[in-house]
Order: C-alpha cells, then structure tokens, then sequence
C-alpha cells in the first residue's frame, strides 16, 4: 500500500513538471530554446524596446543642442563682459573723462538708461552701492 502511495505521489508530481513544461513553452517558447512565439510577445517586448530607443536618442539629441545652445551663450556672455570691461576702462582714461556733462545730455542719459533698466533689469547695477548720495555722473554748472 505504502508503495502504491509513493507511485501516486511521483505521478503526481511528474504530471506537474509536464504541466509546468507545457505552461512556460507556450507562453515563454524562448524559456524551451524554441524560436516559436504564438501570442507576439517577444515582438512586442522588440516593438517596445525600439520605442523605448527612439525616445533616448531623441531626448540625448535634444540634451546635446541645449548643451551646445548654453555653450554659446555663455561664450557670448564672457566676450561681452569682456569688451565691457575694456570700454570702460578706455572710458574712465580719456581725456574728458572728468568733464561735466552738460545738464540735458545727463538727463537724457539717465532716461537711456532708465529704459535699458526696465527691458532688462539684471544688467542694471545698483545706482547708488555705496549708499553715499553722490552723484556719479559730474554735472555741469547751468550758470557757467
């Protein structure tokens, strides 16, 4: 009887092996070493992965043109801050450079200013940083 009961048992456990078998080849046939695939799933594994690159390699070209933007500007950047520098210091040593400005040509130059201020305010230094009140532009005297 125990020998009956240790045949059932190996049947038993040789049918679920066989279902098993059976269960993977035909959904995972790869699973097997088989090349067939019945429900596509390895064609839709490949059409989503192809979708998946196609989506990389459009985010890496559009991170490599923002890269190569930023690059500019900041190229741009440094060359005018650069050129800047060196007008103003050819500015500060020129002859005239401590002449008082006429009254009219100062307020229409204060007016330039004030627009460039309002299109672009982070360009626009503080007026007065060292909170002393004077006037940085010399002002000529009206009466003489």
């Amino acid at each position: 009887m125990t020998r009956l009961l240790n045949l059932r048992a190996y049947l038993a456990l040789g049918l679920l092996a066989v279902v098993l078998f059976v269960v993977a080849g035909v959904t995972r046939p790869s699973f097997l070493g088989l090349k067939f695939d019945p429900f596509g799933i390895d064609a839709r594994k490949m059409d989503r992965l192809e979708g998946q690159v196609d989506v990389l390699e459009r985010e890496a070209i559009g991170n490599a043109e923002i890269a190569a933007v930023t690059q500019t500007f900041h190229t741009r950047e440094v060359v005018i801050r650069e050129l800047s520098r060196q007008a103003e210091i050819e500015a500060r040593m020129a002859p005239d450079a401590n002449t008082p400005l006429d009254p009219d040509r100062v307020a229409r130059i204060r007016s330039a200013d004030n627009r460039l201020c309002i299109v672009a305010p982070a360009i626009c230094p503080d007026p007065d940083p060292a909170g002393s009140g004077a006037d940085p532009v010399p002002v000529a005297d009206p009466a003489g």
